[in-house]
């Protein structure tokens, strides 16, 4: 693919800053809202833009789209520079930043990872996640999928022999006006199909965490499966040495799977989904022989609403992990859904042993860290429970947060340890 081709230079279409609008883009913010804009000069069809002061000077380079609130992500900023076309060459070398971070970050044992976390990459809108030889990728600015074929040449030069397939059905794919089909971008070289049939969906890939074999649902909820927890199911098991583990809204199973090789005297599960908690079972089959003696003995799988089983659970805990879904998706929505965190987490700690550890996360993107632990030390008043509040926890470290992009720390969570 040709690097010239003038759809990609951001000298082709220019946006100028309404005055006194230009503040966040010089603190280094990548997003440029519609009202933020005086005038717009050039092709507006056109993916990538220049973006200038009300005075007329150079402050970075972006996807754009007309029809979007956000009508900029930048892709320079803050010691970033784009340098050039938005090419193949531009992705490549973004790409191999990116990979040089999992080098140091991930493990030999782990081939479930991000590869690329849009901003806190440097290429907003674009989130890639490897589960062993599947790429799983979602692409939700319209700059950005104009380019994709640029974007996956370069892809699939720097994870070569891979499948990869786009999730469409976002969301924020249709806030962008953006098809929400899902497809399939190129196949495995292992793929023994011939060329001239058409390469279908992948239903399971398999991969190794922590040296634990797992199965995603590539396109199922996030890409698949949570990388993102990774660092935080290694803190559980250093934890779950002889204690008693209540794993709640466990999913496929990932925190008890690291419970039971940490060496928990048992582990209960609770998961509402059917589907997620037989993946679960899988799961626990797959690792037998890694999670140690008497496996039956050890778990229990309970499919269950969460808020439901706590009500009625008489039990204490040693250690109890709540990982839920998304409580709060919109803003609007952001009164109910923190009064339904402060209720998870009453109930939760309502069943925390003394001198228990309590691992519990949000990741709503609405619910920031002050809220959160001001959510926390409400539970725990009406719990009546002397809790303390150790380490916050966050996503691995294959998700980097831009600093100049707060909205990217989705996932918040706390460890905490009740008196004894």
């Amino acid at each position: 693919m040709s690097s010239s081709n003038s759809s990609t230079d951001p000298a082709a279409l220019t946006v100028r800053l309404a005055k006194g609008r230009d503040k966040a883009v010089r603190q280094g913010h990548p997003w440029v809202f519609s009202g933020a804009i005086d005038r717009v000069s050039g092709d507006e069809s056109l993916p990538v833009a220049r973006v200038e002061s009300p005075s007329g000077e150079l402050l970075g380079v972006g996807f754009y789209n007309p029809r979007s609130q956000i009508r900029l992500r930048l892709l320079s900023g803050p010691g970033l520079a784009v340098e050039g076309p938005v090419d193949r060459s531009f992705f490549a070398r973004r790409l191999v930043a990116a990979q040089a971070l999992r080098a140091a970050t991930v493990g030999p044992d782990t081939t479930g990872y991000r590869v690329l976390n849009a901003e806190g990459d440097g290429v907003p809108g674009w989130t890639v996640d490897r589960f062993g030889d599947v790429l799983v990728s979602q692409i939700t600015a319209a700059g950005l999928e104009a380019l994709r074929g640029e974007a996956y040449a370069a892809l699939t030069e720097a994870h070569p022999g891979c499948t990869v397939v786009q999730v469409n059905d976002l969301p924020s794919r249709r806030k962008e006006g953006l098809s929400t089909e899902n497809e399939v971008i190129a196949r495995s070289t292992s793929d023994p199909s011939p060329e001239t049939e058409a390469h279908p969906w992948p239903t399971e890939a398999t991969f190794t965490e922590s040296g634990l074999t797992f199965t995603a649902e590539p396109g199922g909820q996030k890409t698949g499966f949570y990388c993102d927890q990774r660092d935080n199911r290694r803190r559980a098991e250093a934890l779950a040495g002889g204690r008693k583990v209540l794993d709640l809204f466990t999913h496929t199973g990932a925190f008890t799977l690291y419970a039971l090789r940490g060496g928990a005297s048992r582990v209960t599960a609770v998961e509402s989904s059917p589907k997620a908690l037989s993946r679960a079972g899988a799961h626990l089959s797959a690792n037998a022989s890694a999670v140690g003696d008497d496996l039956e003995g050890r778990s229990e799988l309970v499919q269950a609403d969460v808020f439901a089983d706590l009500r009625h659970r008489e039990d204490l805990y040693d250690l109890i992990i709540c990982d839920p879904p998304p409580l709060v998706r919109h803003r609007r929505d952001l009164d109910a859904g923190a009064r339904a965190y402060k209720d998870l987490n009453r109930l939760a700690l309502s069943r925390l042993a003394p001198g228990g550890f309590f691992l519990t996360f949000t990741c709503s993107a609405a619910i920031d860290a002050k809220l959160f632990r001001q959510i926390l030390f409400a539970a725990a008043q009406e719990a009546r429970v002397p809790l303390a509040l150790i380490t916050p926890l966050a996503a691995a470290a294959d998700h980097p947060v831009s600093a100049y992009h707060p909205q990217g720390e989705y996932l918040k969570g706390w460890l905490a340890h009740r008196s004894p």
